[in-house]
């Protein structure tokens, strides 16, 4: 742990747009990132203090049909109102950014492209759960189920938020489709995935016993239990018409995993913040002398912890 950092990057949890914020949101992320924040600049340091509209994802298709408007509506329309929010409760952010911005589609796929050069990726063909009604892949959030590990009846395809446990949609019990309500099949699509069981020990080295004081208890806690219970490659990319494009050969039509992108999205917004600053954005996030701080939810631990250093 660094003692005295020469400059601290802070992260708040990007708001999902398909809702506003409301008062466990600012309790729990955004009033205590601003304390913090603040706090440092009191004391004469070098902070960037990051957040912005998260953009993508099925939650945010599942909205525009529910309300018979464009995802692009969905999200300008509750981007302005989150930004409204925080500008009512007086948050201090250096820079609140979007996921749909153009800087910020650009930082992602440059990610997913070096990962994929770099041979980091499996590239499998898998059978996914597909909606034969409405003539669709499902995405994770667009199917509910019993979870496997603790018979919640109303899990969602990727977690289960009774447990907490990080599921796939195929490991749900009687699924349903949240489009129809149908019983979806299997059927094939290729998807690239990222092996987070080859980056076990360095997890392990990385929270359990480098930052083991770091941690809030819960965090650890989790982390630990997800890395004891072995770790297994975990998509990257979705059969979706709302989000990044996947920038290789061979995927059309699929985009960027949202819990991919979104985290990006504090690089992204620093980019941003650096340019119209005049500063260098590089020494906020790669430099040894630089303290990150993550400010997020209970059910952003997996994605933080997890997915995002294995990136």
């Amino acid at each position: 742990m660094l003692e005295n950092p020469k400059r601290y990057t802070i992260t708040a949890a990007l708001p999902y747009t398909n809702g506003p914020i409301h008062i466990g949101h600012l309790a729990g992320v955004y009033v205590p990132s601003d304390i913090y924040a603040r706090y440092l600049r009191l004391q004469g340091k070098d902070v960037a203090f990051m957040c912005g509209s998260d953009e993508h994802g099925v939650a945010i298709s599942m909205k525009a049909k529910k309300e018979g408007i464009t995802p692009q509506e969905v999200i300008d329309k509750y981007d302005g109102i989150i930004r409204q929010s925080f500008l009512d409760f007086g948050i201090s952010f250096d820079n609140y950014s979007r996921t749909s911005s153009k800087i910020h589609h650009d930082t992602a796929q440059e990610f997913f492209r070096k990962l994929y050069e770099n041979g980091k990726f499996i590239e499998q063909t898998t059978e996914q759960l597909y909606d034969a009604k409405a003539d669709q892949f499902l995405a994770d959030r667009f199917v509910t189920g019993t979870c496997p590990k603790c018979g919640n009846e109303e899990a969602y395809g990727d977690q289960c938020e009774k447990c907490g446990s990080s599921l796939n949609a195929t490991d749900l019990i009687n699924p349903k489709s949240t489009i129809t309500g149908e019983t979806p099949v299997l059927k094939e699509t290729k998807h690239w995935f990222l092996p987070l069981n080859e980056y076990d020990t360095f997890l392990r080295e990385w929270v359990l016993e480098g930052h083991k004081n770091d941690w809030k208890s819960n965090v650890y806690g989790q982390v630990k239990s997800w890395v004891d219970g072995g770790l297994e490659p975990r998509a990257v990319t979705r059969d979706l018409d709302w989000g990044i494009d996947v920038p290789v050969e061979g995927a059309e039509g699929k985009k960027l995993y949202v819990w991919f992108d979104a985290p990006i999205g504090y690089i992204s917004a620093t980019k941003e913040w650096a340019a119209k600053e005049g500063k260098d954005w590089e020494p906020y996030w790669k430099d040894q002398d630089t303290k990150l701080v993550h400010f997020i939810g209970k059910d952003n631990i997996v994605f933080h912890c997890i997915i995002f250093p294995a990136m």
